[in-house]
């Protein structure tokens, strides 16, 4: 699970607020080509899920809720894919002994294959350290 944030001025008053939301594209499967399915003549699967609901793990917290989240998926030739269409949702976590906090998260609902990829099957090639 990662963190997105931008800075929008889509308020009542113009005003810009950065906002922060949690996301989680792709799970850290050590062999993701044996998870999922691509379908035969195609190169890409856009999307997959896991076959069962989980709990999201965030630092050291666990939501109250199992999810089915749909995760961005992979091409055989060099092209990547990237989320297209998401919803924000509110997710909560309880933490051992702290107690519970809310945050929002970007619920993935489609996602687009493109050659556009600075090295191509890392979806987090674009990201740059501040």
């Amino acid at each position: 699970i990662g963190i997105s944030s931008r800075v929008t001025n889509e308020n009542r008053k113009c005003e810009m607020k950065k906002e922060k939301r949690l996301c989680f594209i792709q799970p850290c499967l050590t062999n993701i080509l044996k998870t999922i399915k691509i379908p035969k003549g195609k190169t890409c699967q856009p999307t997959f899920q896991l076959p069962t609901a989980e709990k999201l793990v965030f630092s050291g917290c666990s939501t109250t809720q199992s999810y089915r989240l749909t995760f961005c998926g992979v091409c055989l030739d060099k092209r990547c894919c990237i989320p297209n269409k998401s919803k924000m949702i509110t997710v909560q976590f309880e933490c051992p002994n702290e107690g519970f906090f809310k945050w929002k998260m970007m619920w993935i609902t489609s996602c687009v294959c493109q050659r556009i990829c600075t090295a191509p099957g890392d979806i987090f090639s674009e990201l740059k350290v501040v």
